[in-house]
């Protein structure tokens, strides 16, 4: 009679409440921001990059969608993915400045065309390691054809493949950057990892803003 009454009280409990389960069921999303410095030498003039300096980078990934958006002085700039066309998938670049804005759609083919930059990119894995964010993260060092070298720091326990179609400098990364930096017109240019967050992310953060009379589509 009591193990009768038991099962019964545990099923009314868990049939009344879907909240804990929808809540492990969206634990997959995953909100990263980075914060972004530039040094140059001393005496060196930043110029247009001090509008860069404090910016913050932003990535946000959940089912089959991503984004990565950058604020800064200058301007506030996200990119949208979307891979529900399948492998190649579709992306969206949002600029906006002031009371314009500029919208461009890209298929998958057309991304890697933008992204050419990124081709072919030699990345070098090594067993330094460095503490980030509670994550111990390994060193890569990332040649791209022009010689530009990136170093990163990446957490192999962090596995999101949207994050390096978003950032093609990273394919072949096995994990989630969370640190990394390279060398611009003698200035040095470092995003690091602020905050990691598994919460679940309104599917607003990736609706795509429609192309309107101060927006560039195609």
């Amino acid at each position: 009679m009591h193990r009768t009454f038991y099962i019964v009280a545990i099923f009314i409990f868990l049939a009344g409440s879907p909240e804990p389960m929808a809540a492990a069921a969206a634990s997959s999303d995953l909100t990263v921001s980075w914060s972004i410095t530039i040094t140059s030498k001393k005496g060196g003039d930043m110029g247009i990059g001090e509008t860069y300096n404090g910016g913050v980078e932003t990535f946000f990934a959940g089912a089959g969608q991503a984004r990565i958006r950058l604020v800064s002085l200058m301007r506030i700039q996200s990119i949208f993915m979307s891979s529900g066309n399948g492998q190649d998938g579709k992306f969206t670049i949002v600029k906006e400045s002031g009371k314009d804005k500029y919208v461009t759609s890209l298929t998958g083919k057309e991304w890697e065309v933008y992204n050419k930059k990124y081709a072919g990119a030699e990345a070098k894995l090594t067993d330094d390691t460095v503490q980030i964010l509670h994550h111990v993260c390994k060193k890569a060092t990332i040649v791209l054809k022009d010689g530009k070298v990136i170093t990163a720091w990446y957490a192999p326990t962090i596995q999101e493949p949207m994050f390096s179609r978003l950032e093609p400098a990273f394919t072949g990364i096995p994990g989630l950057v969370l640190k990394y930096e390279y060398v611009y017109r003698k200035k040095t240019i470092s995003y690091t990892a602020t905050t990691i967050s598994r919460n679940p992310i309104s599917r607003e953060i990736f609706a795509v803003p429609a192309a309107g009379a101060d927006s560039r589509g195609r």
